[in-house]
């Protein structure tokens, strides 16, 4: 009997609570309300990461196809153009800084260890320097390791400079300065020139060095080989029958200053065309091509 009383009194129940009283009613409703309004924003939230994150997935799918077909038409229009190259491998960007360099300002002190010269200072940041006497004579057909002691022996901070190449009209030898192995391109102030006389004997040299380096903090992805030779063949740099030998990264001058230099990473070629060789740069950041002066072209080739 109990049982059957609170079976029937239940529908009363449900009843009072769903038309009842005014503060039953509004405690419920607004209950519903609420949940009602937080469950749209949930709804709204979860859309719009959704639309955010699809919209990443494209981009970057789109990217890794534009990427894929843009390297993939450069490579057919260099073969139709019978264009031969080598580049790297790995096609992974790598970092590299800005770099800070500041211009030796050379001493009495610093000069004093070199034996058997005519030193002298010009500027404070040049040495001007003439042998006494030289036993060293280049052979006709002259390769960097031939001068590897002598420089060792004879030059401040000789292992700071790589060897660059040979300038028979100017009669000399041109190094350039290194960073971490990697060479400062075309840079006055970080540059070694050796030079010969008549018999190919060794008589002077003149010098200049940057020493303080300092990374700036942040470092960025440069561009591949294979995209700096599509900005090269784009601009006609690079022309058909051409061949284009192994890229070498490295740093040019961004800011030149007397004192100091900022220095940029770039990518140099060698492009070889009916027996010339054409010497190209760009920039490693910014993809764009690295003009010079007819004279510092001069000293480049």
């Amino acid at each position: 009997m109990f049982l059957t009383s609170s079976f029937w009194s239940l529908p009363g129940t449900i009843s009072t609570l769903a038309h009842g009283s005014g503060s039953s009613q509004k405690m419920w409703g607004g209950f519903l309300l609420d949940w009602s309004k937080t469950k749209t924003i949930f709804i709204i939230v979860f859309l719009i990461l959704d639309i955010f994150l699809l919209t990443l997935f494209i981009n970057k799918y789109n990217e890794s196809q534009y990427d894929f077909l843009s390297e993939t038409k450069l490579e057919d229009r260099l073969k139709v153009d019978n264009i031969k190259y080598e580049l790297p491998l790995s096609k992974d960007p790598e970092k590299q800084p800005y770099i800070n360099a500041i211009t030796k300002a050379f001493t009495a002190e610093d000069i004093k260890e070199l034996k058997d010269q005519s030193v002298e200072i010009i500027d404070s940041t040049m040495i001007s320097s003439k042998f006494e006497e030289s036993e060293y004579v280049l052979s006709e057909k002259f390769k960097p390791e031939e001068l590897t002691d002598f420089i060792n022996k004879n030059i401040l901070n000789g292992d700071a400079y790589s060897f660059w190449g040979v300038d028979e009209e100017q009669q000399r030898i041109l190094y350039y300065q290194n960073y971490k192995e990697k060479p400062i391109f075309n840079n006055i102030n970080g540059e070694l020139a050796i030079y010969f006389d008549e018999d190919r004997k060794i008589v002077s040299y003149t010098q200049t060095l940057m020493t303080d380096f300092e990374e700036f903090t942040e470092k960025k992805s440069v561009i591949t080989p294979i995209q700096a030779v599509e900005t090269l063949y784009s601009k006609k740099k690079v022309l058909p029958d051409s061949s284009i030998g192994t890229p070498e990264i490295g740093f040019y001058t961004l800011v030149p200053e007397a004192e100091r230099q900022v220095l940029s990473p770039a990518w140099h070629f060698i492009v070889t065309r009916e027996g010339e060789e054409e010497h190209h740069f760009v920039n490693a950041f910014e993809g764009n091509i690295i003009e010079f002066t007819n004279t510092e072209k001069e000293i480049l080739e």
